[in-house]
C-alpha cells in the first residue's frame, strides 16, 4: 500500500494538533546588568534585531556502568549542561556587530598594543574581574505563526560570553551579504515554561 495515497491519514488525530513549529520565529535577546562594563559595550537591543540564525540547547550525560554475572548494565551519570550556542547576526555598513563583539572579547582579554577599538577606556589585559561584568543572560523566544502569542517553552542561557568569533570572508567577485557567526559559551540553561 502506498502511503503517498493514504487519506486515512487525514481522519487520525494529527488534525486536533498545533501548526508545525516554524525554525524562522523566534528571537534572541540579551540581557545584561545595569550599569557594568558589558552594558556599555553593547547598550542597544541591536543584537536581538541583527540575529538571523541561533542554536537551541544540548544537554548530555556521562555514563557509569557496572557487571554482573557477565552483564553490563549502564547508569546515568553527571549531566552536562554547559555548553555552546552558537548565533549568526547580518553585519550592516554602521559595523555594529564586529564592534560590539570585539569590545565585549576585549573584556575577557585585551590583546591589543595602542590602536584597538576602544569603548570604555580599554588599555589592555582583562577589563574586567568580575562574571557580571562581561557575561549575559540570553533567551531564544519562539513565537506561533500568527505572531500573536509566545510558544510554550522559552530557553534561557546563564553567564554568556563570546568564546569565538568566526571570520567573515571578503570576495571581489562576490555578492553575498556579510554575516558573522559568533559561538556563546554559557554554564547553565533553562527550559522555560511562558505560560501562554
Amino acid at each position: 500500500m502506498s502511503l503517498n495515497n493514504n487519506m486515512n491519514v487525514f481522519t487520525t488525530s494529527i488534525k486536533n494538533m498545533p501548526d508545525l513549529m516554524k525554525n524562522y520565529l523566534f528571537q534572541v535577546i540579551f540581557e545584561y546588568e545595569s550599569g557594568s562594563a558589558l552594558s556599555k559595550v553593547i547598550g542597544t537591543d541591536d543584537f536581538m534585531l541583527r540575529a538571523k540564525t541561533a542554536s537551541l540547547p544540548q544537554k548530555d550525560f556521562t555514563q557509569l556502568e557496572t557487571h554482573y554475572m557477565g552483564s553490563k548494565i549502564v547508569y546515568p551519570g553527571k549531566a552536562t549542561v554547559a555548553g555552546t550556542f552558537s548565533v549568526t547576526f547580518d553585519e550592516f555598513q554602521d559595523m555594529y556587530i564586529s564592534k560590539a563583539l570585539h569590545r565585549w572579547q576585549n573584556l575577557l582579554f585585551n590583546q591589543a598594543f595602542q590602536n584597538d577599538i576602544d569603548a570604555i577606556g580599554i588599555t589592555g589585559g582583562a577589563s574586567s574581574d568580575y562574571l557580571k561584568d562581561y557575561s549575559a543572560t540570553v533567551r531564544v523566544v519562539l513565537y506561533d505563526s500568527a505572531l500573536k502569542s509566545k510558544l510554550p517553552i522559552e530557553y534561557k542561557f546563564y553567564y554568556v560570553w563570546p568564546q569565538a568569533l568566526a571570520a567573515a570572508t571578503l570576495g571581489q567577485e562576490a555578492s553575498e551579504k556579510v554575516t558573522r557567526e559568533c559561538t556563546f559559551q554559557y554554564s547553565t540553561f533553562e527550559a522555560i515554561a511562558t505560560g501562554e
